[in-house]
């Protein structure tokens, strides 16, 4: 007979793997994703129960034998050996624990009030900031594709470094029976080879200002508060830069990057014409335009005059979905606001349209995130301390850039 925590951890269980099973190969509802996300935790706190009566039912087991019978150099429990003392065996759970318990003193008292284990737990570095748990930071950014978008349509690289490298395969010449390579290589590998394509891994920087109330909070609702202001501001910035950024201090984005010259001009500035739209999917090759990645992307102001446009038979062009939470479409390919490209701007010339408000294209083959999964905090008391606040500086490291060009294009309005 399984214990009482496991029995309920099992049926939370089973309620997550149903909601996620229901929605298995479209997008999930808010609603849904809040309420898995809600039986997921309470399984792990049920679990969690559970460890701490299993480590406590081992340490009574182990200290009731004889003394002859403990191994001590072997180490009898199975985990991370290091604690407070010599000789403290710790299990992962407890290790883990251990780590959170760190986090949430130190952004309650300070460094200050740490003990020497915990501030080893945190390893500071150099510039002050502190490494926040990989437990609890993982939340945080598997919160990102839900609340932004462009995060959710690219590729993405997990990564180390503070640079990528884009590596770039150059086919120069190709035919049917004997090649002519001639004797100078000009595919950039020749004695000076050409500069390297790199993706620059930038610093997205957060401010959570939390009030002693808050701070008084127990770890899980603390730990809600700083996850849903984190997740939330985080994905906004993100979409902005994936979008637009300049590629200064901050990602390249799609609607800057001069590679992509590909797209359709509107004859006529701020006017959407039905017959322009359809061209845009034929700028790009065949197949980036047949992937299953391929979807439309535009600012909202785009959005509305494009949602108003009907076909000779007075269906609109931009089709709702039946499905709660799945994007519309148009001709086909799914719609995704991105209020983070440029709006349709009125201009002085009547003529020819000037921004790109609208992109269309393979997002998985054409941009790349790089994406150093780790959160540094550093801790701000005095700054506002006359608000009754403390600050939480949350430091997401990130980058991006247009690998493919030729995968994306735009329609200017």
């Amino acid at each position: 007979m399984a214990h009482p925590l496991l029995d309920k951890a099992a049926r939370h269980t089973a309620q997550a793997r149903a909601i996620n099973d229901e929605f298995e190969g479209k997008a999930m509802p808010a609603e849904a994703a809040h309420q898995m996300d809600g039986h997921l935790g309470k399984a792990a706190e049920y679990r969690k129960q559970w460890n701490r009566e299993q480590a406590l039912t081992d340490n009574e087991s182990f200290l009731d034998e004889p003394v002859y019978k403990h191994d001590m150099g072997a180490g009898e429990f199975k985990g991370s050996v290091g604690g407070t003392s010599a000789g403290e065996f710790l299990l992962d759970s407890e290790r883990k624990e251990r780590k959170g318990q760190a986090f949430f003193d130190y952004c309650r008292k300070g460094l200050d009030a740490l003990t020497i284990e915990q501030k080893a737990d945190l390893v500071e570095n150099a510039t002050g900031e502190n490494l926040v748990p990989v437990d609890f930071s993982g939340t945080i950014l598997k919160e990102l594709p839900r609340e932004g978008v462009l995060r959710n349509l690219a590729f993405i690289r997990p990564t180390t470094k503070n640079r990528v490298d884009i590596g770039n395969v150059v086919i120069n010449s190709a035919g049917w029976g004997k090649l002519e390579t001639g004797t100078v290589a000009t595919d950039g590998l020749a004695a000076t080879p050409a500069d390297k394509d790199q993706i620059v891994v930038h610093d997205l920087n957060a401010l959570v200002k939390l009030g002693r109330d808050e701070l008084e909070d127990s770890d899980e609702n603390l730990a809600e508060i700083i996850r849903s202001a984190l997740a939330l501001k985080f994905g906004e910035m993100e979409d902005d830069a994936f979008a637009a950024g300049s590629g200064t201090g901050q990602p390249f984005g799609i609607a800057v990057n001069a590679d992509v010259t590909q797209g359709v001009t509107a004859a006529s500035g701020q006017t959407v014409v039905g017959d322009e739209l359809k061209k845009v999917p034929f700028t790009v090759p065949a197949q980036f335009r047949k992937s299953s990645s391929a979807v439309w992307m535009g600012h909202t102001s785009a959005e509305q005059a494009i949602a108003l446009l009907k076909n000779t038979e007075g269906n609109y062009l931009l089709q709702e979905k039946a499905a709660l939470g799945e994007p519309p479409t148009l001709f086909g390919y799914r719609w995704y606001t991105v209020d983070g490209l440029p709006a349709i701007t009125t201009t002085a010339d009547a003529g020819a349209g000037t921004d790109k408000s609208v992109m269309f294209g393979d997002m998985k083959s054409g941009y790349m995130i790089a994406d150093r999964r780790r959160l540094t905090v550093q801790r701000l008391e005095e700054r506002y301390a006359d608000e009754g606040k403390i600050g939480l500086l949350f430091t997401h490291r990130v980058g991006g850039d247009v690998i493919r060009p030729k995968a994306l294009a735009w329609y200017k309005l």
